[in-house]
């Protein structure tokens, strides 16, 4: 019993800490959200009326990607790649995308080395191509001002869209919402055998 409780008692610390830790790290981070679209003067590939959201956080090292209205096409891989004006750029990850055209990449930006970057393009590989370069055909895109201290009030390109894109999808859970969803599980299965084993043991003492 003094077992189970203390299991309960530790699970309980765990999750409180998760929500704790999640909060601050976010607020530290400062995570941005990127609305993409057709850009005019970027976009020369692909359908007009795709578009899609970046949310990430060079703090946190994080980047994921919602896409809708890119559908496959033969011969063609998806890739999110960042870019600075300078013309440095950096590849998040590979896209993929379903029959309806909806996508998504979640990933870790392991590679990160700079922070100049301004810009997320949507590009479309064909398999002839070398991997090593952004790809000429370009889709969705979206530029952004990083946010930081010194970061003007009202910066253009600072782009935050209110909801993210209808994908008639529901995306999948982040590391910490899965982490938290599975402690809270733990603790009602250890309070509920708890409870079991001691109403068990008044049961017996009342025979």
């Amino acid at each position: 019993m003094f077992r189970l409780l203390g299991f309960a008692l530790f699970a309980l610390v765990f999750l409180l800490a998760a929500f704790g830790g999640a909060g601050e790290t976010r607020a530290n981070g400062v995570p941005q959200l990127v609305k993409l679209t057709y850009l005019d003067g970027v976009s020369n590939w692909g359908p007009k009326d795709a578009e899609g959201v970046l949310e990430f956080s060079f703090a946190e090292a994080y980047a994921r990607v919602d896409v809708k209205g890119l559908k496959p096409q033969d011969g063609f891989t998806y890739e999110g790649w960042l870019t600075s004006s300078a013309g440095s750029t950096l590849k998040v990850g590979d896209i993929k995308v379903g029959p309806s055209g909806v996508g998504t990449l979640d990933t870790r930006l392991e590679k990160l080395q700079s922070y100049d970057y301004n810009m997320f393009v949507v590009a479309a590989r064909a398999a002839d191509q070398p991997s090593a370069n952004l790809p000429t055909q370009k889709s969705i895109a979206g530029s952004f001002v990083v946010i930081g201290a010194d970061t003007p009030a009202g910066s253009r390109g600072n782009v935050r869209p209110g909801v993210l894109p209808d994908t008639g999808e529901r995306p999948p859970l982040a590391t910490m919402e899965r982490m938290v969803r599975t402690v809270t599980v733990m603790l009602i299965a250890a309070l509920g055998c708890g409870g079991a084993v001691v109403l068990l043991r008044r049961r017996r003492g009342q025979a």
